[in-house]
C-alpha cells in the first residue's frame, strides 16, 4: 500500500484552484464543478468540493483547517522566502513568517483559503 493523493475539501472551488494556481500548480486532467487534480510530481492533489464530499459522507465536512499539515519541499531557501510573500502579498493568510528552524531547514507556514496549513521548507 502507498499514498497516492491528498485530497483537501473547500467551500469554494474556484477561489481554491486560484490559491493553488498561485503557489505554481496547474489544474490537469478533467474538470467538474466538484472536483480537479492539481500537476504535482509524486503523491496527486485533488481539490474536491465539500458538496461532492457532503454526498459521499452523508453529512457536511467540518473544514477546521488544523488537524491536518501539508509539508511542501521547496528548491531552494530563497523559494520558501518567495512563495511566502507571494501569498502574504496577494492577501492571503499566513500563520508563521520564513524562519531558519534548528532541524536545518529554511520553514515558513501559510494557509489555504479553507484555513488548511501549508508548510513550505527547503533544506539549508
Amino acid at each position: 500500500m502507498k499514498l497516492d493523493m491528498i485530497g483537501i475539501i473547500s467551500h469554494d472551488l474556484e477561489k481554491a484552484t486560484a490559491f493553488y494556481e498561485l503557489l505554481g500548480f496547474s489544474v490537469v486532467g478533467e474538470v467538474t464543478k466538484d472536483y480537479l487534480e492539481l500537476n504535482n510530481n509524486g503523491v496527486r492533489i485533488s481539490l474536491n468540493s465539500s458538496q461532492m464530499i457532503s454526498g459521499i459522507y452523508g453529512y457536511e465536512p467540518k473544514i477546521i483547517g488544523d488537524t491536518l499539515e501539508l509539508a511542501f519541499l521547496c528548491d531552494s531557501v530563497e523559494e520558501v522566502d518567495q512563495i511566502y510573500n507571494k501569498v502574504k502579498e496577494a492577501g492571503y493568510e499566513t500563520f508563521k513568517e520564513p524562519w531558519d528552524a534548528v532541524w536545518g531547514q529554511r520553514y515558513a507556514i501559510i494557509k489555504d483559503i479553507d484555513g488548511n496549513f501549508l508548510s513550505l521548507f527547503a533544506n539549508q
